[in-house]
């Protein structure tokens, strides 16, 4: 077997140009599918570890639900959630006065133009850690403290003094980075965290955030509160981040398919390119082919030696795509200096381009192989 690839890497050595050309082909399809693998399981592993920070038995109380309701013309029915009242902080005081045994956390959230005001259990909201510094106590969450925490982005450090809404905040925390964080409520590497009860601006939407939640007496206290008669719906939505994990899921499939068929394509023309270099190379050679029958070589050698040709070709370019998808990254990660989305190159993606190489090298050199091993000895002498 061994001689089988020395011989292979020695023709396609011999001719240089012609194997260049099939590399290439090779090279850029794989390239195309690690790429798409590679944002694929990148962006998977972001968003799981980001929804893994907030645990799926999180529920928040909105005025609209995040899945889009739409009509039968594909139209998002806002004229039904338009009026709705907003999600309040005295409700957010009714649930956790009432609500024993309906959660076991709760918090709230006011959404300003310039910060996030917060009351009770802020982490629900931002469960990211701090670089450094601290955060709220319980106490200056819910009765107000002029502190603020922020993102990474922020422009300050612990001890710092901001100005927002016309009221004087000190920094007394800064949360560690959190880059590309597809699963969450807020922009993390540039809120502002401020308690609720020293906002000043007006807030633009409001929500409830529960953990460990029992829906049914949520349900059940919210319509008492805002005093919903029997058979009156809902005017208020509850969401799960799990919601938007489908989605993205329906995203990451999107994006696999189309770097699979754009891969597929270039695979395509490396195919043919393989498949024709063979049998240029059968052409070639059939005079030797024909003393290797001569002298008693079996058909299954002959397939053997020009199947090796083609996937060594094909592992070749593979190699090059791998190459290339590598450098990528690494050029992705030196622009984005540290920040954005954390791509890496996965051991699946590897062995899936190794695995298609494989594949199409056993595919398209069948063919030239198979016409090589059917020359009778007396055929390929006399026809040079």
């Amino acid at each position: 077997m061994k001689d089988f690839w020395v011989q292979a890497f020695r023709q396609l050595k011999a001719d240089s140009l012609r194997t260049l050309l099939s590399l290439l082909g090779v090279s850029v399809g794989i390239f195309s599918i690690l790429a798409a693998l590679t944002l694929v399981d990148s962006l998977r592993a972001a968003v799981h570890e980001s929804f893994a920070a907030y645990g799926s038995d999180v529920l928040f109380v909105e005025r609209e639900p995040l899945e889009p309701d739409l009509n039968e013309d594909g139209v998002f029915r806002w004229w039904v959630y338009a009026g709705r009242p907003p999600v309040t902080w005295q409700e957010y005081r009714y649930l956790e006065e009432r609500g024993d045994g309906a959660f076991s956390k709760i918090a709230y959230a006011a959404y300003g133009r310039d910060a996030v005001g917060v009351a009770g259990d802020w982490p629900l909201l931002v469960p990211q850690p701090l670089s450094s510094g601290r955060g709220f106590s319980p106490r200056e969450a819910s009765q107000g403290a002029p502190f603020v925490l922020v993102g990474a982005e922020v422009d300050a450090a612990v001890g710092d003094i901001l100005w927002i809404e016309g009221a004087r905040y000190e920094v007394i925390g800064v949360f560690a980075k959190a880059g590309m964080t597809t699963v969450s409520p807020v922009d993390i590497d540039h809120v502002r965290l401020i308690p609720y009860r020293t906002m000043r601006g007006p807030v633009l939407r409001g929500s409830i955030v529960l953990s460990e939640a029992d829906e049914s007496l949520v349900r059940s206290l919210l319509r008492t509160v805002r005093r919903l008669p029997p058979g009156a719906p809902d005017n208020f939505s509850f969401n799960r981040l799990s919601f938007l994990l489908d989605e993205m899921n329906e995203i990451f499939t999107l994006v696999s398919r189309l770097g699979w068929i754009i891969g597929l394509f270039s695979l395509l023309v490396g195919g043919i390119g393989i498949a024709n270099m063979l049998y240029v190379s059968v052409e070639e050679r059939k005079p030797q082919i024909g003393i290797c029958r001569a002298l008693g070589a079996k058909r299954a050698v002959i397939v053997r030696e020009f199947l090796s040709e083609a996937v060594a070709l094909s592992l070749l370019g593979a190699l090059g795509g791998i190459f290339l998808a590598a450098a990528g990254i690494a050029v992705a990660r030196l622009a984005m200096a540290g920040g954005g989305l954390p791509l890496f190159l996965s051991l699946r993606a590897i062995l899936t381009g190794l695995a298609v190489a494989l594949a199409l090298g056993l595919l398209f050199g069948a063919a030239p192989a198979r016409a090589a091993s059917r020359l009778t000895p007396v055929e390929a002498i006399s026809r040079k």
